[in-house]
Formats: C-alpha cells, structure tokens, sequence
C-alpha cells in the first residue's frame, strides 16, 4: 500500500504524470483494497479529472481509462463526453467511451443524439488506412455505449439462384458422398464441402446426414487492408443481405487459413463490414450468421455465409442435455447401418438420453414401436418432449436398461454405450456382463443389436463368452468409437 500512497502523491502534484497513472491501474488489479482508499481522496480524484487534460495522448488515455476502473464514470461523465469531444488523438478517443460503458453511465436522449451523430460520421467517411484501426476500435465502443442496433430476430429466407455449399459432418465425408451420389449428384466435391448449383440443392436438400449449409457469395477478395472496403462495395454481400434477412444482422467473420494474420484480417474486415453497412449489421451475440472465408489455390479468398437459424430438419431437438447425441450423428449412424435395419421393427435404445438416436431411426426406416430407457429423469423428461414434437410415440422407461423386463422381444437395439473411459476394468468387465445377458434377455432369435462405443476389446470379449451372440460387423465411426453389429443366433 505504500507505494500506492506514493503514487497517489505523485499524482496530485502531476508528477512523472504518464508512469503514475499506468502505476495506479496496475496496482488497482494487485490490491482490491485500494479502490476504496483511492476513491476516499478527493484530492486525488481531483487530480485524475483534471488529467483528461494533459498534454500527454498517454496520460490521457490512462486517465480515462483509471475513471472508469474506479466505477467513477457516473460521476465524471460530464468530463469525459467533453475530453471525448476534443480529443485529437485518435487511439485515445475509445478511452473516454470505454471509461463511460464500463462504467454504466447512463446518457441523456441530447447526448445519444451527440454520440449517434458521430456514429454516423464515421460510417460516411472514408478514412485513411493508416487511420482505420483506431477509427473500427472506436465505432466498436460507441455501439456497445448506444445499445444494440438490432431490433428484433433476424429471420432468414433463402435467396433463390445462389450456389450451396453442403458442408458433411466432421469425419463423414464418404457417406455424404453415397448419398448424393445415389441422388444423381457427381460434381461439385471438394475438401471444404460440396458446392450445389441452383436446381441441385431441392434435390437432396431434405437429407438428414450434412452437418449445415452455406451460400456461396460472388465477389473477389484478397483480404488486403488497403483493398478490403473496395472488395465490399463490389460484392454481392450487401445485396444477399438484404434479399436474405428481415432486419438488422449480427454476423461474426472466420477465415480459414494459419497464423495471426488471419485473425487480425477477420477483425479487420468485420470493422469495415459493419462501418460500411449503415447499421444494418452489428457485431454482437447471440449471431445470426457467419461469413467463411477460404483460400483458392489460384490466389485471393471464397467467401460463403452460414446462416445460424434453427436446423428444420431436426425442429424437434429443443430439449437436449450436453451429454446426448446430436441428431445429425445419430442421422448418420442410422446411414451407415441402414443395409442392417428391419423394417416395421419394434426398437429400444437401452441409454437414450433425450432419443435422437431413436427418433432418427424411425427416420431411416419406419419403425413399429419404439421403447427408451435412461437412468436420468431430466434426459427423460426431455426425451418425452423431444417425441411429442416429432410427433412419434416413444414408450420411455426411467430405469436401468439391466432391470429392463419386456413380455414381448425387440427385434432391435440401437445404443451408443456409456463413456467407459474413467472406469476401473473390473467395472467395465461388469458393465460388459450385464450388457450381454440384456441383449440375450430383450431380443427375439434373430434379433440385431446396433451398439456405438469405443470398447472394441470389451465388445468382441463379450461375444466371445456370450455362446448366444454373434458378431456380424464393425463399423468404424469416428476417430475412437465404432458400431458393432451383433446378432443373438438363431
């Protein structure tokens, strides 16, 4: 504390002024007691307004900066919109703003009307490149000091004409592929994705097994800084846009290439994106979209827009818990064994979680019933939710898949197994056991079990000591787990 004491010292006679001001916010982070302390001497506070005037861009800066970190934006916020206002100096200027929003300062309807007015200033004019920095970094703060720009949900509607990217599941690339194939689509494959012409999309668009999709958006783009506001101007961007949304949209912007660089480009084109829209997009969460960026071998960038509205196709997920199986996987599970599925089958999953495996299912082949067990009410409750909405009856049981009884045999199981990883191998010997004799015990003669995990050594031991099940198949899934298709024998 005595050095603080110090500090406050030097401060209040405008001593060594830029080293004292960078020394009180350090030492405002170390000691939380010396907030307090600090704000006790009027002097001292005196003495921190009064430096909004200094000589020094960097006292300033600080001394904004030191305002707001003390929650003195309130107070003093006459003092700094009037700093703010004559400040020359370009990367000083987001100080004030920032002192005032972190600050919660509240403003009158005259000095939104000031503060609006510089918004709009900024959006009007083109700056100097070597300007643009600090110019983005201020408009960043003026909009968070303003409020949201966005007036309601973004709500997208496809533009009709425009090339879709069909982006596959992480490590599902070759079923996407079948599919679209067997569809009559051959072109268009890539490592990235595969890129559907207009009149193609409607063909596969109701397959359940990519993972999103994203708009192809004409223009050409280096990404170069003295380039970037021209690129926009040029491209098809602002015209998607409009086409596409019914109000203001919040986007983020990803390019896909290694380094720093990229990063620094994706916040640099953000700013100039937004500066140039005229409030018609903000940079702020919850997103409504996100613009990917790929380098083309022949040079400069591709640029496609995600749209982050809700996935149609599964509508009925709405009430999923963290450790449940994401409806597209589950879509592509049931593709890859779709060769091994009986029709009109009665079906359980022994760990449903809230069903999406169960549900998709029923999408790959109509099944006649369906059955769901889970130890978890919440993943229960969720699953009986989730079936409602799909418009399906799932008959859950909230119990342990080893307790199950059933009066009439299923013709199938389909499970991804628990994580087994942190269990002790007499635990997993045990949980093996019990997962054999309820195969066995819930399934007709002939009957097939579907099971996804990474226990492949367990798996096939279990079979081995089990004399009534058969191995048919292991599918590889992803990079630990694979399906293992198993049969009780006939």
């Amino acid at each position: 504390m005595e050095n603080l004491e110090i500090l406050l010292d030097n401060l209040k006679s405008k001593k060594n002024l830029r080293q004292t001001l960078s020394g009180l916010r350090a030492g405002l982070k170390e000691n939380k007691e010396f907030k307090a302390f600090f704000k006790e001497d009027g002097e001292a506070i005196k003495a921190l307004v009064e430096s909004l005037g200094a000589d020094d861009a960097k006292a300033r800066k600080s001394a904004a900066l030191l305002i707001g970190d003390l929650g003195l934006a309130g107070e003093e916020k006459n003092a700094l919109l009037e700093a703010y206002q004559n400040e020359k100096t370009l990367f000083v200027r987001e100080s004030y703003l920032k002192a005032l929003a972190e600050g919660g300062a509240e403003l009158s309807d005259e000095e939104r009307i000031v503060l609006n007015q510089r918004l709009e200033q900024i959006d009007g004019t083109d700056f100097p490149e070597s300007d643009m920095k600090h110019i983005l970094a201020e408009r960043k703060v003026l909009t968070q000091l303003l409020g949201s720009q966005k007036e309601s949900s973004a709500v997208f509607k496809e533009p009709s004409g425009v090339p879709v990217l069909m982006v596959p599941v992480k490590g599902f690339y070759e079923p996407l592929k079948k599919a679209l194939n067997e569809r009559g689509i051959t072109k268009g494959f890539s490592q990235i994705g595969v890129l559907l012409w207009p009149g193609d999309i409607d063909k596969v668009r109701d397959l359940r097994i990519y993972d999103h999709l994203k708009y192809l958006i004409s223009g050409d783009f280096t990404l170069e800084a003295e380039k970037i506001r021209d690129e926009i101007r040029k491209s098809a961007l602002a015209s998607f846009i409009r086409k596409a949304y019914n109000t203001s949209v919040s986007v983020r912007v990803h390019i896909h290439e290694k380094g720093d660089r990229s990063l620094k480009q994706a916040k640099r084109f953000t700013g100039e994106l937004i500066r140039m829209s005229g409030g018609d997009l903000v940079n702020e969460a919850p997103y409504d979209a996100e613009l990917h960026f790929y380098k083309k071998k022949s040079g400069g960038y591709v640029l496609f827009l995600k749209p982050l509205a809700e996935d149609q196709r599964f509508a009925y997920d709405c009430n999923r818990l963290s450790t449940s199986m994401q409806p597209v996987k589950a879509a592509v599970m049931n593709a890859l064994i779709s060769d091994h599925l009986s029709s009109y089958a009665r079906v359980i999953d022994l760990f449903a979680g809230n069903g999406s495996l169960l549900l998709e299912r029923d999408e790959a082949l109509r099944t006649k019933a369906m059955f769901a067990c889970d130890t978890n009410e919440a993943a229960v409750g969720a699953g009986r939710k989730n079936s409602e909405l799909k418009g399906r009856t799932v008959n859950y049981v909230h119990r342990s898949a080893f307790t199950f009884d059933t009066q009439e045999p299923f013709d199938e199981i389909i499970s991804e197994l628990p994580d087994l990883f942190e269990k002790t191998d007499s635990d997993r010997t045990e949980f093996f056991e019990k997962l054999a004799k309820t195969t066995v015990s819930v399934l007709r003669s002939g009957g097939r079990a579907f099971y996804l995990t990474a226990e492949g050594n367990e798996m096939k031991a279990m079979v081995r000591k089990e004399g009534r099940i058969e191995f048919l198949k292991e599918i590889p899934f992803d990079d630990k787990r694979s399906i293992f298709i198993l049969e009780v024998k006939k």
